[in-house]
C-alpha cells in the first residue's frame, strides 16, 4: 500500500499522487483494489440498443425503397416512410437527451410532436387536421401526462408548477386559434381549451403563492 509522508496517511490502489494534498506517493502498488472502484455505467448497453434500432431503420428503409422503385406507378410512398422513421427518431433522441427530468421531457416531447404533425399535414396536402384534431389531443395529453407523473412520482410543486403552466400555455393555443377564425372543427379545441382554463384555476387558487416564486426565481424578477 503506497503512503504518504506529508499527511501521514496510506492510500489504496495504484495512485501516484495524495488525494489529500496531491503530494507523490511512496511505496509499492501490492496488487489490492481502490476503496472506491469505479462502477460500470448502463450507457453502453444503451449505445448498443440504439445502433440495432439504427440498422433496423436503414434495413426497413432499403427494402421498402427497392419494392417502391420496383412499382413506381404507386408513387413514392418511401418518402413517406423515411419521414415517419425520421419523426420516430427524433422524438425517441430527444426523450432519450431529457429523460432525467421527466416534466421538461414532456414539454420537449409535446412541443417536438404537435411541430411534427403540423410538418405532415402540410407535406400530405394541408387537410388542417393537424389544427382540428392533432394539437388539442397532444396538448390535451400533455396536460393530463403531466398531472399524472406529478402524483405518480410525488414531485413537489415546486419543481412542477412551471412545467405545469407551461402546459397551461400550450392548452389555450387551440382555443386561440378557434377565436381567430383558424380551426374549422371546434370542438377538440373546446374541450382542451376548458381543460387548459380548469388547470389554470386549480394552479391560481392552491398554488399561487409557489408558482409566482418560482416565475421569480427563474426569471430573476
Amino acid at each position: 500500500m503506497k503512503h504518504c509522508s506529508k499527511c501521514g496517511v496510506f492510500v489504496a490502489g495504484n495512485r501516484s499522487l495524495c488525494p489529500l494534498c496531491q503530494s507523490p506517493l511512496t511505496g509499492e502498488w501490492d496488487g489490492e483494489a481502490p476503496d472506491f472502484p469505479s462502477l460500470p455505467s448502463g450507457f453502453p448497453r444503451r449505445a448498443l440498443a440504439l445502433r440495432i434500432l439504427a440498422f433496423l431503420t436503414f434495413a426497413s428503409l432499403a427494402i421498402c425503397a427497392a419494392v417502391n422503385f420496383s412499382i413506381p406507378e404507386h408513387d413514392w410512398w418511401v418518402l413517406y416512410v423515411a419521414g415517419g422513421l425520421a419523426s420516430a427518431w427524433i422524438l425517441l433522441l430527444l426523450f432519450l437527451k431529457k429523460m432525467r427530468t421527466p416534466l421538461k421531457n414532456l414539454i420537449y416531447q409535446t412541443g417536438a410532436a404537435a411541430l411534427l404533425c403540423v410538418l405532415w399535414d402540410l407535406a400530405t396536402g394541408w387537410h388542417r387536421w393537424s389544427l382540428d384534431l392533432a394539437l388539442p389531443i397532444v396538448f390535451l395529453a400533455c396536460m393530463a401526462l403531466m398531472l399524472a407523473i406529478a402524483v405518480i412520482r410525488r414531485i413537489p410543486p415546486a419543481d412542477c408548477l412551471l412545467y405545469f403552466g407551461e402546459s397551461i400555455l400550450l392548452g389555450l393555443v387551440p382555443a386561440v386559434l378557434l377565436l381567430c377564425g383558424v380551426i374549422h372543427l371546434p370542438l377538440p379545441s373546446l374541450i382542451c381549451g376548458s381543460a387548459a382554463v380548469v388547470f389554470l384555476a386549480g394552479l391560481v387558487m392552491f398554488f399561487w403563492g409557489p408558482f409566482w416564486a418560482e416565475i421569480r426565481r427563474r426569471f430573476h424578477i
